[in-house]
């Protein structure tokens, strides 16, 4: 099968998680209200859990996940196992050998079901992927949404509501619930416990008696990051030492005593490190500006210099100034 299509049509549909925090520009009050699948289908948290755990598909337990229907939270993540499984084939017999495995794991009628199904899917990738062609790339967080409801509402006429619903749905779910949640985290206007605020409204209008439970599996370094995003603006307008503070009061929260102290370490490092590179500007400066060398005494003096301030690390230093200036070029000659 081919592989370009897959790769596209899998970029298409997570295209508005694709940097999802870029795209929040902009008040989060300009969101649209009306959400893409409806509360009234209650998707849990728990379902979004489920249907993203880690699935090793075999032989022996396809039939488990399909045992009832085959159109269900775990079908789209078979057909990609499906898709990784036979890639390496033209279509046709990529579509020949889909069906001998399906006809040796599942009933005959399942497996015929399934079939229909994979082969529509397979199809609806490829046609996805001209018709997206003419869809504007989104620019914020209310384009995006839009974006969303544009790829559902193509499913929806493409299977049908029921079964688009079914398949898609609760990645439909999470990719708004993240673009909810991330307009306003990202929305500089707000100071953090408007933005708390504001963001409990949006689990609870989505996950309803789930609200406070849909962001439990977050890692402590994550809520962490969070937080500090929430509070940018707050943040902003501390001096250091509060700033500082409050940053502690934060790590506090998330991470035991000993994770602190390793975090305050590595402030005074990077603190330490800026200050350095801070002026070693100023004294390469001053060598770049010298009238009485010429480019090659320039040169070896600017070495020196970062062997003097950066030590053992003054290869690596020099790299990161390759890489920059190479960076730099390219803009200008853009």
């Amino acid at each position: 099968m081919d592989k370009k299509h897959i790769i596209a049509a899998v970029g298409i549909t997570l295209i508005v998680l694709i940097g999802y925090s870029l795209l929040n520009r902009g008040g989060s009050d300009s969101l649209p209200r009306e959400q893409i699948i409806d509360r009234n289908q209650r998707i849990s948290s728990a379902d979004i859990k489920k249907a993203f755990k880690r699935i090793r598909f075999s032989n022996e337990n396809v039939p488990q996940y399909f045992s009832e229907r085959v159109v269900n939270p775990f079908t789209i993540r078979f057909f990609k196992f499906l898709q990784r499984k036979f890639g390496n084939m033209s279509f046709e017999d990529h579509l020949r050998a889909v069906q001998e495995y399906l006809n040796s794991t599942m009933d005959a009628r399942k497996a015929e079901e399934m079939f229909a199904l994979y082969k529509k899917f397979s199809l609806y990738e490829k046609s996805l992927i001209d018709m997206s062609k003419t869809w504007p790339r989104p620019r914020n967080a209310q384009e995006a949404l839009k974006y969303l409801q544009t790829i559902q509402d193509y499913r929806r006429d493409y299977f049908g509501n029921a079964i688009a619903d079914e398949l898609f749905g609760l990645m439909v779910k999470n990719q708004e619930y993240r673009l909810r949640k991330g307009a306003v985290l990202n929305d500089k206007s707000l100071y953090g416990k408007e933005k708390e605020k504001k963001m409990q409204e949006v689990r609870e209008e989505m996950w309803g008696d789930d609200a406070d439970t849909v962001d439990n599996s977050m890692r402590p370094y994550d809520r962490y990051r969070e937080k500090l995003t929430a509070y940018s603006k707050d943040l902003s307008e501390l001096s250091g030492e509060q700033k500082s503070a409050k940053i502690k009061e934060f790590r506090q929260a998330y991470f035991p005593p000993d994770v602190v102290t390793r975090l305050e370490q590595v402030d005074v490092q990077l603190a330490n490190e800026r200050q350095a590179e801070e002026q070693y500007r100023v004294q390469e400066q001053k060598i770049q500006s010298d009238p009485n060398l010429n480019q090659d005494e320039k040169e070896e003096k600017i070495k020196e210099l970062q062997d003097t301030t950066f030590g053992d690390q003054a290869e690596a230093f020099r790299r990161r100034e390759t890489i920059r200036k190479s960076l730099e070029e390219r803009r200008r000659s853009r």
